[in-house]
């Protein structure tokens, strides 16, 4: 199998950084080996993979573990799916926190889902997020037609001690300024390179220095490909799924939005991702 990366700078090797993945999802299982390869292939040296729900946390830390230096991780209830939580989630949350430096996440908030457990679904948002400034860990969210109450919540805090990263960011930009003053990064992914998102690019041209980073979301939000390019990876429905190694054609795009060069977005989100997930790293 080929382990070319999409996308290749040719003047000079770029270190990437993946700041948000979920390389534990089982559609992924049966090629993590080539994924990893290709990862590599792509220049890409920091993988942080974040759970879902308590089913996963061991997987997650299984990763960490066989791939030190390579793969940070994080815990936590995905906004999807607290319903499968245990009546001692939280207290397994920080036992898992307190056996390694980990982050917390996905967490987040989302009013798209549709199950009427919106109440809940805040409290156990609320809870993590406090753990995490209490504990001073790096927090993942999640947010999807919420902003009025994730913004609310979020400036409404003092900065936090360890950082926060937004994933797939798609809030409105002029709350961009406000959010890094509280210590708060957002990440792009593959719907950057989508040509009609409009919004995800004026995020990008206005995100401020230094609060910016790039995601795969693997294996979800796939990338639009080069014309002629082929994913590496479907799923059992044909479509694309994301993966690590499309990070610098991502960074691409970034560029190109940000007027500067690949090399700059490259050296920029990775000291940004080493920033902010320090103590995750071992």
């Amino acid at each position: 199998m080929s382990i070319s990366p999409v996308w290749a700078p040719t003047t000079q090797n770029l270190v990437w950084a993946d700041a948000h993945s979920h390389l534990q999802d089982p559609r992924l299982a049966p090629h993590l080996p080539n994924i990893l390869d290709r990862a590599r292939a792509a220049g890409v040296q920091l993988l942080h993979v974040a759970a879902t729900r308590e089913a996963d946390w061991p997987a997650v830390a299984a990763l960490a573990d066989q791939h030190p230096g390579l793969v940070i991780s994080s815990f936590g209830l995905h906004p999807w799916f607290i319903q499968d939580r245990s009546a001692r989630w939280l207290q397994n949350l920080r036992d898992r926190l307190a056996a390694r430096p980990a982050g917390i996440g996905e967490i987040g908030l989302d009013a798209r889902v549709g199950d009427g457990l919106d109440v809940d679904r805040a409290a156990v948002f609320r809870a993590q997020l406090e753990l995490s400034y209490e504990l001073a860990r790096p927090a993942s969210l999640h947010c999807r037609d919420a902003w009025g109450a994730m913004l609310e919540i979020l400036l409404a805090l003092p900065p936090h001690p360890a950082g926060i990263l937004i994933h797939a960011y798609s809030g409105p930009p002029e709350a961009l300024p406000a959010l890094a003053q509280k210590n708060v990064h957002i990440s792009f992914g593959g719907t950057l390179t989508r040509p009609k998102n409009v919004r995800a690019r004026d995020n990008a041209a206005r995100a401020p220095a230094g609060h910016f980073l790039l995601e795969s979301d693997a294996p979800d939000l796939p990338p639009t490909l080069p014309a002629g390019v082929a994913p590496h990876l479907t799923g059992a429905d044909g479509k694309p799924l994301s993966e690590p190694g499309n990070i610098p054609w991502i960074g691409h795009h970034l560029a190109e939005i940000r007027g500067t060069s690949a090399g700059d977005i490259a050296a920029q989100t990775t000291a940004t991702a080493r920033r902010l997930f320090h103590n995750m790293l071992t």
